[in-house]
């Protein structure tokens, strides 16, 4: 008996191996691709108006002649700019279509500045609100007091989880497993100083749960220290914090576990009382 022909041996409609395999190799080339765009458009930063195809290359670490290809389109498209002048680009207009939804709602958080600022001037000291962004915080309200402490901080400054109390506040706020996931990331990224990151992470999460912030020292540059509080929104799904930061002069830890703690606690108690309810954050860790 003759051997029946491929296509009919495993079934009408059936696919063969290898278009099936093409198919899935251009599937995760197009997500791959996808992605490279987002870094480019990841690298630029409220402190860098204009970014050169050699720079961006440096920070996502995505090869140089492709950095150039996918800018080029992103220039066609409107989503960056390019200044013949200097051969740099800049973040295009066309970045606000896609972030507008973001911008809209987030613009409830504008009823915390004036608590923001109230507190701000009474400490001396910058007091900002931000938003988790991956492995980092992104300030996306600042209120500026007349402090001693000279670091430029405003809306759009992004600092890291790791080192920073308003990014050990924000993963106090994750559940477990989010949090859990989240730290063997920061390892991968930070091998050489997991062990930091995790002993400070640990500390972070007994001090809110036993006073409501947590402390660092540093963090913000030599002579700052800061303070920070975590906070969902109401639907639970963003994860922000509250922050204070000032010079260590006027920041001490003495004066943050003694009076500006407690007080930036109070500030946050205020807003939510105000309209702005959260959940309780998700479940108290184990000892």
């Amino acid at each position: 008996m003759g051997r029946k022909p491929l296509g009919e041996e495993r079934g009408a409609g059936a696919k063969p191996v290898k278009k099936r395999a093409s198919k899935a190799k251009k599937q995760k080339k197009d997500v791959n691709r996808a992605a490279r765009v987002l870094e480019i458009m990841a690298a630029f930063n409220v402190e860098d108006r204009y970014l050169g195809n050699a720079e961006i290359a440096e920070r996502t670490g995505i090869p140089r002649p492709t950095v150039s290809r996918i800018t080029a389109t992103l220039v066609d498209e409107g989503y960056l700019n390019y200044q013949s002048r200097i051969g740099k680009y800049e973040v295009g207009p066309r970045v606000l279509a896609l972030s507008y939804s973001l911008i809209a709602r987030l613009q409830i958080y504008t009823r915390a500045r004036p608590f923001m600022e109230e507190l701000a001037k009474e400490a001396r000291a910058i007091v900002g609100l931000g938003i988790l962004d991956g492995l980092n915080v992104v300030f996306i309200e600042c209120a500026m007091g007349d402090q001693l402490y000279s670091q430029r901080v405003m809306v759009g400054f992004r600092v890291p989880v790791a080192f920073t109390s308003i990014g050990w506040s924000c993963l106090v706020a994750m559940n477990t497993p989010r949090r859990t996931e989240v730290l063997e990331k920061l390892e991968v990224l930070y091998p050489s100083r997991s062990s930091e990151i995790a002993s400070n992470v640990k500390r972070a999460i007994a001090d809110v749960w036993a006073h409501g912030f947590c402390i660092s020292e540093g963090a913000f540059g030599a002579g700052a220290n800061a303070v920070s509080v975590p906070f969902l929104d109401k639907d639970g799904q963003q994860i922000l914090a509250f922050t204070m930061i000032g010079s260590d002069a006027i920041l001490t830890r003495r004066a943050i576990e003694s009076i500006w703690g407690p007080r930036l606690v109070r500030m946050v108690e205020q807003f939510r009382a105000a309209g702005e309810p959260a959940p309780e954050v998700a479940s108290a860790p184990r000892a």
